[in-house]
């Protein structure tokens, strides 16, 4: 984690109170807190501190300015909040709020990997300055990722077609040109390319925070302005736009305990991929009657903000949830697991970005062409007298891999997977044959079935009879008859 500070202004100081900025010092564990001076950006360096939480009444500070050259800190990885959400706030909310905001900012790592670009607007005072240059959180990839799909989809999602394929995974190509929309990321199955100051880390992090402090009914906004007033209970969480609101957040959101709240407001810049992702999004949690509350203007914000929200049984997710290899899907799967423990679901609905695979049984012949066709590891041949077949349903995205390299077209995907199909299936069975001469497993009775046959049907009924015999003993074999040919002997 990122060394992270809390600076406050006067008057935030004053509605929080010091006892309580101890506190959030404390329980995130952050490295700096003080109340914004001309002191700061010397006590900035000397904690070598990457990350900030503002909170002040919005006024220009002096000493942020050209923050990047004076002290290394990149400007997306500074959090400011308005001092007015916490005025009249319990105790619990206000601290909640900054613990979860201050965890966050000290995820802040891959706001690093942000280059800056070329400004669209270049002042006077800009170019004297010599700062001719601004920040943008265009996406970046979290790590290598290798599920085709995955790129595939990203590089489609980019209505400004920037996203390209790299050696590693999707890439911005263009990043200045990029509108830093997030709906590349907010679209994709698994989330390797990630919002910068938005992570899924982020967004896990700042709701565990929640959990811990908050034990009234409550909700998560996520939205991409500050000027929003909220009232107790309902804990905004800045993105840079809607459009990078995965479904995983919203479910997980629901899951941890709280109601999930999406918010386009009229101010967005790119409100069009906004609305197009809140049309995406699930209306409700699968399987169940609540509703993801979605407002597209600020008369459906003020009904939202004003709604009476379900209390539901809080759950701490996983830290390590995000960081398995299949990520925002894992965050998925868990939340519909860990609400299935909560309610009772009706496995009749559909999952959203979950793909359900039938595999027919009369022609599989347990050949594990599939097996090594998946990149996202879902199907699995295990077995020691028998071979089984099974495949894991919640991690698929529906790539298709396993039905376009099926020698025997038994492999289709029919649709979305519904709740009951999100287990481990077995598809196949069947009985494993063993070399002849040593014993040692070939492979499946289906496949030497289906080997002879062809062989019969090509005219090689001679060498049919050998199907049986491991690649060692058929060598041995081979090697006797040339050295009996070769000294004379017996053909």
């Amino acid at each position: 984690m990122l060394n992270a500070g809390l600076i406050v202004s006067k008057k935030a100081r004053e509605i929080l109170g010091d006892d309580l900025l101890k506190d959030v010092f404390e329980q995130a564990r952050l490295t700096y807190v003080a109340e914004s001076g001309d002191f700061l950006l010397e006590d900035v360096r000397a904690n070598e501190l990457k990350a900030l939480v503002m909170v002040n009444e919005g006024q220009r500070e002096a000493w942020l300015e050209d923050i990047d050259q004076k002290a290394g800190i990149s400007p997306l990885a500074i959090l400011s909040l308005p001092s007015r959400w916490f005025l009249g706030k319990t105790r619990d909310y206000s601290l909640s709020l900054l613990v979860g905001y201050s965890r966050r900012a000290q995820l802040m790592d891959l706001t690093y990997r942000v280059q800056p670009v070329r400004s669209a607007s270049v002042s006077r005072r800009s170019v004297l300055k010599l700062k001719v240059y601004e920040y943008r959180p265009y996406p970046v990839l979290f790590d290598e990722v290798r599920a085709e799909r995955e790129i595939n989809k990203a590089v489609e999602l980019c209505p400004q077609g920037l996203v390209v394929k790299a050696p590693e995974g999707p890439s911005v190509s263009s990043p200045e040109k990029c509108s830093a929309c997030g709906y590349c990321s907010g679209s994709s199955y698994l989330g390797y390319l990630e919002v910068p100051n938005a992570t899924t880390e982020q967004v896990v992090h700042f709701i565990n925070a929640l959990v811990s402090g908050y034990r009234r009914p409550g909700s998560v906004l996520f939205t991409e302005t500050a000027n929003v007033d909220v009232p107790e209970g309902v804990f905004p969480f800045l993105v840079p736009c809607t459009a990078s609101v995965h479904d995983s957040f919203v479910l997980a959101t629901y899951s941890a305990g709280f109601t999930p709240l999406v918010y386009a407001s009229s101010t967005c810049q790119t409100r069009e991929l906004a609305l197009k992702r809140l049309e995406e999004m699930p209306d409700r949690f699968p399987g169940t009657q609540l509703p993801v509350i979605k407002a597209r203007s600020e008369e459906e914000l003020r009904k939202a903000l004003i709604m009476t929200f379900p209390e539901l049984p809080r759950s701490v997710i996983p830290e390590s949830v995000s960081l398995q290899r299949s990520r925002r899907r894992s965050l998925l799967v868990w939340a519909v697991e860990e609400m299935s423990r909560k309610v009772k679901l009706n496995e009749d609905d559909d999952v959203p970005g979950v793909y359900n695979v039938v595999v027919d049984p009369n022609k599989c012949v347990l050949c594990g062409v599939c097996v090594r066709a998946c990149q996202m590891l879902v199907p699995d041949l295990t077995g020691g007298e028998e071979l089984a077949l099974s495949y894991n349903i919640p991690y698929c995205i529906g790539s298709q891999r396993c039905v376009k390299n099926c020698p025997e077209n038994a492999v289709s995907v029919p649709g979305l997977a519904k709740i009951r199909d999100l287990t481990r299936k077995v598809m196949n069975r069947g009985k494993v044959i063993k070399c002849r001469f040593c014993g040692k497993p070939i492979g499946s009775e289906k496949v030497k079935g289906r080997v002879d046959s062809m062989l019969i049907t090509q005219g090689f009924q001679g060498t049919a009879q050998y199907t049986d015999v491991c690649n060692e003993c058929k060598q041995k074999m081979l090697t006797k008859i040339w050295v009996e040919r070769l000294l004379g002997g017996k053909k």
